[in-house]
């Protein structure tokens, strides 16, 4: 029996992050991996794995499918502009296209990684002891706090949760836009000037270029120079394992959020949300 192109994919990107659970329980419990303890740990991962593919289908399908097309006419209410939204039904033969399709599991876990480990930072840096007001609040989900038991069933039970919470939060962004990355060409009209969106793009690559060079160096220091306390390891690669599984809920649930997308389409149009094509006359005179 033969094993289709996606199937194979699936599989492959399940495994990958079961290494990682793997990787990260080593890393962090060395002295006591064959364990008995250490092995309910991955489990406890494996399962937590499970669950962000169920945390990204469901995302997918009610992020994407339901209420993508409310937002994105209350963005336009918002703008005082219109999007029109052509449905294509057949898949371009461009580079482009193809690139986007085809490392669909590559970029889009390492854009969830980076925004899961970008707010872990931050609720860590805002962890303030003497706060009375916040600390017990970001205590209770600052992954990077020193933990309270050094046992890895408990603290893996304290720990697996507040990650789960902090994926949900991450993956709001890409399950409200993957319905639109291969079946949708969407064309705003009275957006911004270009020049002003040039000028703002700029600013914000410059900004996300030095987050991404600060978390890459963090993660360097961590992992490979030994420079981070060993739980570290546990919460970077579990978080790595987390982002895998979670795109991998995506993908699966991909079509069916384009397929709702498309029914809410044709069913009703919206006056700022329309479905239909833009098509531009070159004037010669």
């Amino acid at each position: 029996m033969k094993i289709g192109k996606q199937s194979l994919l699936i599989m492959l990107s399940f495994l990958a992050g079961v290494c990682l659970y793997v990787l990260a329980v080593f890393y962090s419990f060395q002295t006591n991996f064959f364990g008995l303890s250490s092995l309910l740990v991955v489990a406890f991962l494996i399962l937590m794995g499970l669950g962000g593919v169920l945390l990204g289908y469901g995302s997918a399908v009610i992020m994407g499918g339901v209420l993508s097309l409310k937002l994105a006419e209350f963005v336009a209410q918002v703008t005082f502009s219109k999007h029109v939204i052509e449905v294509v039904d057949e898949e371009p033969h461009t580079f482009k296209y193809r690139l986007v399709q085809d490392t669909f599991m590559v970029y889009v876990p390492i854009l969830i990684f980076t925004l899961a480990m970008t707010l872990t930072w931050d609720v860590h840096s805002l962890h303030d002891p003497s706060s009375s007001f916040f600390h017990p609040f970001l205590h209770e989900f600052d992954l990077l706090s020193k933990p309270t038991s050094v046992d890895p069933i408990l603290y893996s039970a304290g720990i697996i949760p507040v990650m789960m919470v902090i994926m949900a939060v991450v993956g709001i962004a890409p399950a409200f836009v993957v319905p639109y990355l291969r079946k949708f060409k969407i064309t705003g009209i009275n957006s911004g000037p270009f020049h002003t969106n040039f000028l703002f793009t700029i600013v914000g690559l410059m900004i996300g270029f030095s987050a991404i060079l600060a978390l890459v160096g963090f993660v360097f220091n961590v992992l490979w120079m030994g420079k981070g306390p060993v739980y570290y390891h546990y919460v970077i690669l579990g978080t790595m394992g987390l982002s895998l599984h979670y795109t991998l809920g995506l993908h699966l649930g991909r079509n069916r959020s384009e397929n709702m997308v498309k029914s809410k389409l044709v069913q009703n149009s919206s006056e700022r949300v329309i479905r239909g094509a833009i098509t531009i006359n070159k004037r010669t005179t």
